[in-house]
């Protein structure tokens, strides 16, 4: 076994790779052992998806979702306090708000402001940037993954990943991030958040999903893979080949801007590694 990322031998690895970190509510969509290193492994977490899920963006995502961490807590949205004059800590749950510092000394002014009755409210700002470099490596590494989740199952899938020349610019994006010096994606909301899925008499949320989008080029027995990732009603594409989305852009285009999410769950094996 060689590992997906650096393609070192990773015969004795100990990490499974969570396709979609568990921070984001995911404990199902797992690779094996191997699959990925545990220096890559320890990499994507303290570089990449860390780093990402620290964002403003995720972090109030996570924290409307009330989705926890690995030490069970929830992650708190950033709020600013005018009568105080000062940034807090921000908890909804409900109709409950809680509020508190960023450390000791700021917790004692805010609730030294909250019990003379100075605070009268509090805003929470609506986060709609992200980290472009750091979704887009995410998003690569995530692709590779959900790649290896399609095709796991199939007799030499770990050669045919790791020699598989076309998949080295991406592989080597996630993994470094310093050429191409771009790798845009596809965002956009496809449901609300809160929006609640029916099975029966049964309702859920879906916090994550994924897919692989396999699209004929003009050229003869050509394919254009696309990752396609929904994280909190926003679906993100990532071309895998090459650095650019008009492609995918055309193909929502031709499909009425229906997600491929809901479309096509299939990828031609055979074609792909011909």
């Amino acid at each position: 076994m060689r590992c997906i990322f650096c393609k070192s031998d990773s015969t004795r690895s100990r990490s499974i790779e969570h396709i979609i970190p568990e921070s984001l509510g995911n404990i199902e969509h797992v690779l094996p052992r191997g699959v990925v290193c545990d220096t890559c492994n320890n990499y994507f977490a303290r570089k990449v998806e860390g780093p990402l899920l620290a964002t403003s963006w995720f972090r109030h995502a996570r924290s409307r979702q009330w989705v926890p961490n690995k030490r069970g807590l929830i992650p708190p949205m950033g709020g600013l306090v005018p009568e105080a004059r000062m940034n807090a800590d921000v908890w909804l749950d409900g109709d409950s708000l809680t509020l508190g510092g960023r450390n000791e000394r700021e917790h004692r002014a805010l609730a030294e402001a909250i019990q003379t009755g100075r605070v009268r409210s509090v805003f929470i700002p609506i986060i709609e940037a992200i980290d472009q470099r750091l979704m887009s490596r995410f998003l690569a590494k995530v692709a590779l993954e959900v790649l290896v989740e399609r095709v796991i199952r199939v007799q030499g899938w770990n050669e045919e990943i790791v020699d598989k020349a076309a998949l080295d610019p991406l592989r080597h994006f996630a993994r470094i991030g310093d050429r191409p010096e771009k790798w845009p994606f596809s965002r956009r909301r496809i449901y609300h958040e809160e929006d609640v899925q029916h099975e029966g008499d049964a309702g859920y949320q879906v916090l994550h999903e994924f897919t692989i989008l396999c699209e004929p080029l003009l050229e003869p027995g050509h394919l254009e893979l696309y990752a396609v990732v929904c994280i909190f009603g926003e679906e993100f594409a990532i071309n895998m080949g090459e650095p650019e989305i008009a492609s995918y852009e055309r193909w929502l285009k031709a499909h009425d801007g229906k997600s491929p999410l809901y479309t096509s769950d299939t990828l031609p094996v055979p074609p792909v590694f011909g």
